[in-house]
């Protein structure tokens, strides 16, 4: 009787209208991935790439409902209980990674290749590492509790968060590792991070953020480009001096001309004439607004609210410490990962490969997002504490 109650409870207490709004927006993803890779003023050789990446999106987005009802059924308490196992996952993926070495074309090292029965897998270790550290640093500050306000143990958190940030921006992928290290960041502000290391902290960045900004003004910067690679600096400077204009801001041009184009109501689907380049990932919402305007623009960045004020809400009613920071780091993770895709294409934010969430091109994004969300949803249906909170505390 008891587990068909839990049963009763569950079903009662699932938070239908978050599952459904990220199964719409995904779906939405796949339709505008289509649009975006089937652009009538593409090259043959970029048409017969793209063309077909819709079909592979159509499957992520299958697969990836299926895992975040999976892990919407598992409970969040059992999966932090691998934390440790979980970062070691993370660092063996990522130092893989760096072990291998960039790709002879694209000089990145971003995907690791994944022997499956009938062929091979790429996943992208940097978009787990998101989840990954969000459940790492749940835990972990569960576990310290109040002493993570010490200095030695904020050291540490602070250093376990800081190595995979370094290997990820390494790749280079320094949009994931912005990702990271922010959603690590509103983590550790709602564990309780005490005011005056958040002042200290506040102090230390606008102090190095001055710093590289005086080493930008230079004609040869001496410390960016130690620390960051030359076409990031170049991107930075290009969207200082549009004069300097390159392929990185002519994107960024038009983004902004197909967001113009869009209006209030949009060209409507498939007369999207303006055309972008990887459109159907790092400028994806250029063309939801080329197609569906300012309306249609709203309502999509309306959905991503709705996600994140669920995920504050059941940060809010959550019945521990794990469940909290899981959820808040999620909300997080989507919000600034909004608010830099939609900077860029509007001009606001240097270029970079930001994907809008469920919306952009990627399995490992997609699964990672609605692992993320499961995980939100399991929080969501604990109302009480229970016979596993007792033996947990013990």
């Amino acid at each position: 009787m008891k587990r068909k109650e839990a049963i009763i409870q569950g079903l009662k207490s699932f938070d239908y209208l978050l599952a459904l709004t990220v199964i719409a927006v995904s779906v939405f993803g796949v339709v505008m991935i289509y649009a975006s890779s089937n652009h009538a003023g593409m090259p043959a050789r970029e048409q017969a790439a793209f063309g077909g990446l819709w079909r592979f999106q159509r499957m992520h987005v299958i697969s990836g409902t299926v895992l975040m009802l999976v892990f919407a059924c598992i409970d969040y308490r059992l999966i932090t209980r691998l934390y440790l196992i979980i970062y070691g996952i993370m660092m063996a993926m990522l130092i893989a990674l760096f072990i291998m070495g960039p790709d002879p074309v694209t000089q990145t090292a971003r995907w690791l290749p994944i022997p499956v029965p009938g062929g091979v897998i790429s996943l992208q270790p940097s978009e787990f590492a998101k989840i990954f550290m969000i459940i790492f640093l749940a835990k972990l500050l569960e576990v310290l509790k109040d002493k993570f306000n010490r200095i030695l143990w904020l050291g540490m958190v602070l250093a376990a968060f800081a190595v995979p940030v370094f290997f990820v921006a390494s790749q280079p992928s320094l949009s994931a590792a912005l990702v990271i290290a922010f959603a690590s960041l509103v983590v550790l502000f709602t564990a309780g991070l005490k005011l005056r290391y958040i002042i200290i902290g506040t102090i230390v960045v606008a102090g190095a953020l001055t710093f590289l900004w005086l080493d930008l003004m230079r004609d040869e910067p001496l410390i960016l480009y130690r620390v960051m690679q030359p076409y990031q600096v170049w991107r930075i400077r290009v969207n200082l001096y549009p004069e300097l204009c390159d392929d990185a801001w002519r994107q960024i041009q038009n983004s902004r001309r197909a967001i113009a184009a869009g209006g209030l109501t949009g060209r409507g689907f498939m007369n999207n004439q303006i055309y972008l380049i990887l459109a159907h990932n790092d400028t994806v919402f250029a063309v939801v607004a080329e197609q569906f305007g300012f309306v249609g623009s709203a309502i999509l960045i309306g959905a991503i609210l709705i996600m994140v004020i669920k995920c504050i809400i059941i940060a809010l009613r959550a019945i521990d410490i794990q469940g909290r920071l899981i959820a808040a780091g999620v909300a997080g993770m989507l919000i600034f990962e909004t608010f830099v895709h939609v900077g860029v294409v509007t001009g606001l934010v240097p270029a970079t490969g930001m994907p809008f969430p469920f919306v952009s091109y990627g399995g490992s994004m997609i699964w990672v997002h609605m692992i993320a969300m499961g995980m939100v949803l399991n929080v969501g249906l604990r109302r009480e504490k229970d016979e596993f909170d007792d033996d947990y505390d013990d």
